[in-house]
């Protein structure tokens, strides 16, 4: 690779970075919670991995979809849904400009395109790891007692489309979100007594 082609792919690792810093901006409507762009796809990326393992389907074109779902907004910044009744913003052209420079970048912009139109298992798989994801932020909402969380957790929960992501939702709306560790809670609540 010549020093052009390096250059290009730092220039994209400091563009993906960005991402880090880019906070999701429907939580402020809300009133509460606090999330970057990041932190939001590495979730999608997990129950994206989950969704395709479940139902057997190519973790790694799953997997790649998830990565890449939310690039473009490092340069379109994140629009939340009220938002988008006012801003038009070319996402298309986005993800052209971040990707077409890089090497398979064609391939990813195709990939990038299956997501948006949301027509193969896969893209339908990522899209609602995408929600499921929103739901597990805005179920911890509701448990610390933002009582407008709830409707948005609703909505999300309705709008879910596979089977599979259903039920998981359903799950997350009947679970306590400090479940995960409350075996070792106790042991350690008994550990103090002693």
């Amino acid at each position: 690779m010549n020093v052009k082609g390096r250059k290009t792919l730092i220039n994209f690792l400091f563009e993906a970075a960005t991402l880090k810093r880019l906070q999701r901006t429907g939580w402020q409507i809300l009133g509460s919670g606090q999330e970057s762009v990041a932190e939001h796809s590495y979730m999608v990326a997990v129950i994206s991995f989950i969704l395709a393992n479940q139902l057997k389907i190519d973790i790694k074109k799953v997997l790649i979809i998830a990565l890449f779902h939310d690039i473009a907004e490092t340069r379109i910044g994140d629009i939340y849904k009220l938002a988008d009744f006012y801003v038009e913003a070319d996402e298309r052209k986005a993800i052209q400009d971040i990707f077409l420079h890089l090497p398979n970048g064609r391939e990813l912009i195709k990939i990038a395109q299956e997501y948006r139109e949301e027509k193969t298992l896969e893209s339908k798989i990522v899209h609602d790891a995408d929600t499921l994801a929103l739901c597990i932020e805005l179920k911890q909402l509701i448990e610390k007692g933002n009582i407008h969380a709830k409707e948005w957790f609703e909505a999300n929960v309705e709008r879910l489309k596979l089977p599979l992501a259903k039920k998981l939702g359903e799950e997350i709306r009947k679970s306590n979100s400090q479940d995960w560790w409350k075996k070792e809670r106790e042991k350690i609540h008994k550990n103090l007594i002693k």
